[in-house]
């Protein structure tokens, strides 16, 4: 399992969107409906986590400039220097391999390139140092002398500091995905509930129901993003299972899927091609055209190692169709479930 998995969710989803579909945290944002400076804040919170517990030398300033730079977020004025001050840190070399190699899975060659150590120069005698004061290029600019690097620095090769264990975070206790959370957890869901065939799919949304829903205990959660074959797509989704009056229900949000031209989106539990679990088509949509759904769950959702996201032709499929969005079972306990496939 990946460390990424056990981010919190709000934390994780955002890291997701910006290692596969590579968008500027104002995309986002604007995907998101949160302020810009959430989507970084989320980002650099989910950075952290996965880096070292410590990392002397390397302050929180400059802890979150390694952060955009490894996300891809600067210009390219931005980026030679924070390559530049790389070269001469060890912590925070140390820090961006520790944090890279945990996004390396998912970002793939996107990541941008981590620097040696620059190599350190021999001290000048008072005659060389003077002629290092007047020597200049060609076109009249200064040559800078590379910094040398820390004493603390180990040989280039050495392997990074020890991971630290990942921040804990309460699953429910944060905003997930800015207006689908909303959507999901509001007091008032104005969607019907799981339907069993896609005929007819409905285009505008359907009846509402207002009525305050009693306290629930969240036991799972599933942020939904496009999956690698799709990684053009932009969609995603939040489904969350609570517990609530002494059953289970499940309750999900999706935006940016495209119409299709008959059949519909529906939802499984899956765990492999071996064991999958149909809950039913999206029932309906509100007015800014999110799918929704919500209905009661008999499975068991730690049985399950994913919620898929699929176009069917009909109801009751005997296997998933093609996916548009996909993601893994975060329990309450942060802790992804494990399955077959």
């Amino acid at each position: 399992m990946s460390r990424i998995d056990t981010l919190p969710a709000d934390q994780g989803a955002v890291l997701q969107l910006l290692l596969r579909q590579g968008r500027p945290y104002g995309e986002l944002s604007g995907l998101l409906d949160i302020d810009e400076a959430e989507v970084r804040r989320r980002a650099h919170g989910a950075l952290d986590a996965l880096g070292p517990d410590e990392t002397p030398g390397l302050d929180p300033e400059r802890r979150a400039e390694i952060a955009d730079y490894l996300l891809g977020q600067q210009d390219a004025s931005q980026r030679a220097a924070t390559y530049a001050f790389l070269e001469g840190s060890a912590g925070g070399r140390a820090w961006a391999r520790v944090v890279g190699d945990e996004l390396r899975p998912v970002a793939g060659d996107k990541l941008p390139e981590i620097p040696a150590p620059a190599a350190a120069a021999p001290a000048p005698t008072a005659t060389a140092a003077n002629a290092t004061a007047a020597t200049a290029t060609a076109d009249g600019a200064p040559t800078a002398t590379a910094p040398a690097a820390p004493a603390d620095e180990a040989a280039a090769g050495a392997p990074p500091p020890r991971l630290g264990a990942p921040r804990s975070s309460r699953l429910g206790g944060a905003l997930l995905l800015g207006g689908l959370a909303v959507v999901a957890i509001g007091l008032a869901l104005f969607f019907l509930v799981l339907r069993d065939n896609g005929d007819d799919a409905p285009a505008s949304p359907a009846a509402s129901t207002t009525a305050t829903q009693p306290q629930a205990q969240v036991e799972a959660q599933i942020n939904l993003v496009p999956p690698s074959n799709r990684k053009s797509l932009k969609a995603l989704g939040v489904v969350l299972v609570q517990r609530a009056q002494g059953q289970d229900q499940i309750i999900a949000a999706v935006q940016g899927l495209p119409k299709p031209k008959s059949g519909g989106y529906g939802i499984w539990l899956y765990s492999g091609p071996g064991k999958a679990q149909w809950l039913g088509f999206f029932a309906s949509q509100d007015n800014q055209g999110r799918l929704l759904a919500r209905g009661q769950l008999k499975a068991a959702i730690g049985d399950y190692r994913e919620v898929l996201v699929t176009r069917e032709a009909k109801g009751n499929p005997p296997r998933p169709g093609p996916i548009y969005l996909r993601g893994p079972v975060q329990t309450a306990s942060n802790t992804s479930t494990s399955g077959g496939g």
